[in-house]
C-alpha cells in the first residue's frame, strides 16, 4: 500500500491523518496524536505536510489559545477520496487470495475496532 501511496507523493501516515480529519469536523493535534498513536513532533511534521499541499489548515482554538485545531480543506477532502480509492485497490491486490466473504468479515472487524477506539 505504501508504494501505491508514494506514487501519489504521500505516505500511509499522511493518509491516516487526512482520513481522520475528513471524518471529523475538527481535531486538536494532541487528539490526533492519541487517536493515531503518533508522537507529537511527528504529528507536527505530518500536519505541516498536509498544510503545504493545501489539504489541511490549523487554527488556534478560541477557547484555549495553546491548542491548535486542525481541519481538512475542500482540496484535502477531494484528495482523501482519491487516495481512498488507491488504498482500496491496494487492499484488493494484497488480499487477492482471500475470498469475498473473508474480506467482508475483515473489513467489518476493522470497522468495529475503529468505532471502539472512537468511543
Amino acid at each position: 500500500m505504501e508504494s501505491q501511496l508514494s506514487s501519489h507523493e504521500t505516505t500511509m501516515r499522511e493518509y491516516w491523518t487526512l482520513t481522520c480529519l475528513v471524518h471529523s469536523d475538527a481535531a486538536s493535534q494532541s487528539a490526533l496524536c492519541e487517536l493515531l498513536a503518533i508522537d507529537a513532533s511527528d504529528m507536527v511534521r505530518l500536519v505541516d505536510s498536509l498544510e503545504k499541499r493545501g489539504w489541511a489548515k490549523r487554527e488556534r482554538d478560541p477557547k484555549d489559545r495553546r491548542r491548535q485545531i486542525v481541519t481538512s480543506t475542500k482540496k484535502g477532502r477531494n484528495a482523501q477520496a482519491e487516495l481512498h480509492k488507491v488504498v482500496l485497490e491496494a487492499e484488493d491486490v494484497a488480499l487477492d487470495e482471500s475470498t469475498s466473504k473473508q474480506l467482508k468479515h475483515l473489513r467489518k472487524l476493522a470497522a468495529a475496532i475503529i468505532s471502539t477506539e472512537e468511543d
